[in-house]
């Protein structure tokens, strides 16, 4: 009796140590996203435009998990979709008052993820480092390229789904840093929220 109920605690304790080690490792996949972006002629300007849009989403990522917790680290790139910034109900190529956005091409992320359980989710924070590219105006009828980086926050739940990983977050980009400043008060900023849904596989 005594062999048997030592032999079923080690079985027991093979298989949650499986199922705890089955829970680290790579993980990627995929989603959408809508984006709130605005862009302001510089850190101290006025003016500025702003724009809603899709994006289609991308995440590689490695987690580790602890007892209570889990931990991890993503690099995430978001393709926008559609987007064409407005200042006053008017677009770029219909003359920009200020060096702000005039369009989003992408964002990539580089940021680290702690999380634990709430109830049948698990929810998770997320702190990183972000870079956007697009275009802006350079004058009421020119843009040039403009490539911006900053601090990305987030915050999210997740949830198993046939056996992979349904994600719900909100992400707020801050990204003053103008990158590929031309002078002359070129100093495009942007800052964006998105509400993404992405789909992992573990």
């Amino acid at each position: 009796m005594e062999n048997k109920m030592i032999k079923t605690i080690l079985a027991t304790t093979v298989f949650l140590c499986g199922t705890t080690a089955q829970a680290d490792g790579l993980y990627y996949g995929g989603g959408v996203s809508l984006v709130q972006g605005d862009s302001l002629e510089g850190v101290a300007g006025n003016n500025s435009s702003t724009d809603t849009y899709g994006a289609i989403t991308g995440t590689v990522g490695y987690r580790w998990d602890q007892t209570d917790m889990f931990f991890g680290a993503e690099l995430g790139a978001d393709i926008a979709v559609g987007s064409d910034f407005e200042n006053g109900g008017n677009t770029c190529s219909d003359g920009a008052t200020g060096p702000y956005y005039c369009e989003h091409s992408a964002t990539t992320r580089l940021r680290g993820i702690v999380g634990m359980p709430v109830g049948n989710f698990e929810g998770f924070a997320s702190f990183g480092f972000a870079a956007s590219s697009g275009s802006a105006a350079t004058s009421p009828s020119t843009s040039a390229d403009a490539v911006n980086s900053g601090y990305t926050v987030g915050l999210g739940l997740q949830q198993d789904f046939n056996g992979n990983t349904l994600r719900y977050e909100l992400i707020y980009d801050n990204l003053e840093t103008n990158t590929t400043s031309q002078g002359g008060g070129y100093e495009p900023t942007f800052e964006a929220v998105s509400l993404n849904v992405s789909y992992l596989f573990n």
